[in-house]
């Protein structure tokens, strides 16, 4: 059975939103603490419930769609 997966981008500021993450149910698959954003993969019709839950973190900055992500791909 076959979900379908999307890629996002997390901007935020300090340490508070990664450790965040680690409590979701999201696959963390890169983090730049140089440019303070991770890249993670999630369902995506739990893409709301991940937005809601972000957003009363402090530091949480953006969440959005990953730009690199090519629905087109399938492996």
């Amino acid at each position: 059975m076959y979900t379908k997966r999307m890629s996002y981008v997390i901007f935020y500021q300090g340490k508070h939103v990664l450790e965040k993450l680690k409590n979701l149910p999201v696959d963390v698959t890169y983090i730049s603490k140089k440019q303070n954003y991770a890249i993670v993969y999630a369902d995506e019709d739990q893409e709301q419930a991940l937005k809601k839950q972000l957003k009363d973190v402090k530091g949480f900055k953006f969440f959005g769609p990953s730009q690199m992500y090519d629905q087109n791909l399938n492996f």
